[in-house]
């Protein structure tokens, strides 16, 4: 988890699970509720309650997937926190101007509630603006039925130790949360033939189908393939270095084009790309750990042998 959206995502489960806990007795004790709240509430109070309920439902989900986001950013939770505003504005509108529809404790209760979302909308708030945003710059948008995923981060090593690490296929597995293992079944440089493992044993095959050595390499993932695990029907993946001021800049970028009809395309992608940004910030992180291990490694093995 990253330290600078540790509180941010809490905060977010919190409010989520007081979003449930506002709801059920909406959903499930509306005809009793009403009159608790309600001076004296018309027959569709209870039918409006209900609806209220749902709605804080739907709210509770969106708040509860942001939180499970790793890579949660301020512009999101200031969204949610702009929602809990409006909440806690309508309850003082409500309480202030419409206050003789509410029973004395539905006015307790409004009021109750609306503090707490305040606490929540304050809290997010403040957390937020404490998130660092993740050093890998990754991008992931679906357009024309393809999931177009990509990252590019800044590493302090020369492009000859980037490239090593880059193409060091079986070490792969090291540094992608998403692959258990990789097998070079044949070949080296354009036409060679990789097969990747995942992490439930699931595997397919791939074939470099770009090489510019010292520059860019690119894999055809076989979708076609009967036993191919994943909703894909095609797959590419693009590899890039190239020279950096501070050292070097590697490119990573996917194009997925997805089986399915249209709504169902659509739903994948929603679901697919913040974990299509989770797994690429993860990888170019880790990846340039390596590569600047090597590249130390390298620099130290090099003045030792001047030394000696």
């Amino acid at each position: 988890m990253s330290n600078s959206t540790a509180a941010t995502r809490t905060f977010l489960k919190m409010n989520s699970a007081f979003s449930l806990l506002t709801a059920a007795p909406l959903l499930f004790a509306a005809g009793m509720v009403a009159p608790m709240l309600i001076a004296n509430p018309v027959d569709w109070a209870a039918w409006g309650l209900r609806g209220l309920g749902v709605g804080l439902v739907g709210f509770a989900a969106i708040v509860y997937s942001l939180s499970a986001y790793k890579f949660v950013s301020r512009a999101m939770v200031n969204e949610i926190v702009f929602l809990d505003i409006g909440w806690v504005i309508g309850s003082i509108v409500i309480v202030v101007f419409f206050g003789e529809i509410l029973t004395a404790s539905g006015t307790l209760v409004v009021g109750a509630v609306a503090v707490v979302v305040a606490f929540f909308a304050v809290s997010q708030f403040v957390s937020a603006a404490r998130i660092e945003k993740p050093v890998p710059v990754a991008r992931v948008v679906s357009k024309d039925g393809k999931l177009h995923a990509t990252v590019k981060r800044t590493v302090r090593a020369p492009s000859e130790v980037v490239w090593a690490v880059m193409t060091d296929h079986p070490a792969y597995a090291d540094v992608a949360d998403n692959i258990a293992k990789v097998e070079v079944l044949s070949g080296d440089g354009l036409g060679m033939k990789r097969r990747c493992y995942g992490p439930k044993g699931e595997n397919w095959e791939e074939t470099c189908d770009l090489y510019e050595p010292g520059r860019a390499y690119g894999f055809r993932i076989h979708t076609e393939a009967e036993d191919y695990p994943y909703p894909f029907a095609e797959l590419t993946g693009r590899w890039r270095v190239e020279a950096h001021p501070v050292g070097s800049e590697f490119h990573i970028e996917i194009v997925a084009t997805l089986k399915g009809n249209g709504f169902s395309k659509w739903l994948f992608a929603t679901a697919a790309k913040p974990q299509f940004k989770t797994i690429l910030i993860d990888l170019a992180d880790a990846w340039a750990a390596r590569m600047e291990r090597e590249a130390g490694t390298s620099i130290a093995a090099e003045l030792s042998a001047r030394q000696a």
